[in-house]
């Protein structure tokens, strides 16, 4: 059974307009959207069908009015089966894809390539990056990232790794210092990256200054452990805005699968320092959050402060402890940054 024919029977319609048809098709093959004979590969499909009974093809009067060459209007469905799953019983399915049954018909035939492959490959997989596995697969290098949820296919039945692959991070961008065996810092804003890392070349208070790229840090475990071991840093350190929403981010990754072996642990004296110095701007959104969350990530007396300043509408920006603060301290031995807590006041 062909994909696009896959597709459209999972619709409960009997007539799908062509508008329709052509959106499906372009998703399924990517590659022909570009090409000037997109609309003769799908006529040429469609008849294909047609020629075997599978689909209905209006009349001439039914077809469009224009276009090169000119494409029906609509597609009728001959539904052969109740169940369109029938078509596939025949298929000799792995053990680890006997799910089959209990999946949409229109990814049974995404799995089916997915089967051929590791029919071709049983015993003979290496790891390698998604969109490597997806073009051999599939033809389409992004094939396999759209179908995923996470790490894993079909609703969490079968992981990416059963396909010998798995989705590589962005890379983190960082600045190293001499600073062997000293917490990398990992910032989420890219201006507080820059300034932290100006600073951090003389102070040497962290062995690398890593720019965790906001929301986007939370996906970058791998990442992250690779910065550690390229810098020699002794842990990962973690500083953003002082609202909800940076907060979230290093609490949901300490939450991911990636993070199992490397969490992030709070600057809790940068974090301090912005709440004595209390440079703080309106907060945007909801102040709602999870009291335990944020005791558990920030420690219980600066929780409280933090907290009470979500809820009367403030918030902190990470932008606050810059440059033109950094380069007031006389020497880096100011500033003794660490997990703990200032063991100095910062002014």
């Amino acid at each position: 059974m062909s994909e696009l024919l896959a597709v459209l029977l999972s619709s409960r319609r009997k007539r799908i307009p062509m508008r329709e048809v052509k959106t499906l098709f372009f998703s399924l093959y990517p590659d022909v959207l570009n090409s000037p004979d997109r609309n003769a590969l799908l006529l040429e499909e469609l008849e294909r069908l047609h020629s075997r009974n599978l689909i209905v093809l209006p009349a001439a009067s039914g077809r469009q009015k224009a276009g090169s060459p000119i494409l029906p209007a609509w597609i009728g469905l001959v539904r052969t089966n109740a169940d369109v799953h029938v078509g596939y019983s025949n298929i000799a399915w792995l053990p680890e894809l006997d799910f089959w049954t209990e999946i949409r018909a229109s990814q049974l035939a995404g799995l089916e390539k997915i089967n051929d492959f590791l029919l071709r490959r049983r015993g003979s997989l290496s790891m390698v990056p998604i969109k490597e596995r997806s073009l051999q697969i599939f033809g389409d290098e992004k094939r396999l990232d759209r179908m995923c949820t996470g790490d894993s296919l079909f609703g969490g039945k079968l992981p990416l790794r059963a396909l010998g692959c798995f989705r590589v991070p962005q890379p983190l961008p960082y600045r190293k210092a001499d600073a062997i065996g000293k917490p990398l810092l990992v910032v989420e804003n890219h201006n507080t990256y820059w300034s932290f890392a100006e600073w951090n070349e003389s102070a040497k208070c962290y062995s690398a200054i890593v720019y965790g790229g906001g929301e986007a840090f939370r996906l970058t475990g791998r990442a992250l452990a690779q910065t550690i071991e390229e810098v020699s840093a002794s842990e990962a350190e973690y500083f953003g805005d002082v609202d909800p929403k940076g907060f979230c981010i290093p609490i949901e990754y300490n939450r991911s699968a990636c993070a199992v072996a490397l969490k992030v642990v709070a600057a809790k004296s940068l974090y301090a320092w912005l709440v004595e110095n209390d440079v703080r701007g309106p907060l945007e959104g909801s102040p709602r959050h999870d009291l335990v969350d944020v005791q558990q990530w920030i420690g219980g007396e600066l929780a409280t402060r933090i907290c009470s300043l979500w809820e009367a509408g403030f918030r902190l920006p990470q932008e606050g402890l810059g440059t033109d603060q950094l380069a007031c301290a006389d020497s880096a031995a100011r500033f003794s940054f660490s997990a703990q807590g200032p063991e100095v006041p910062l002014r």
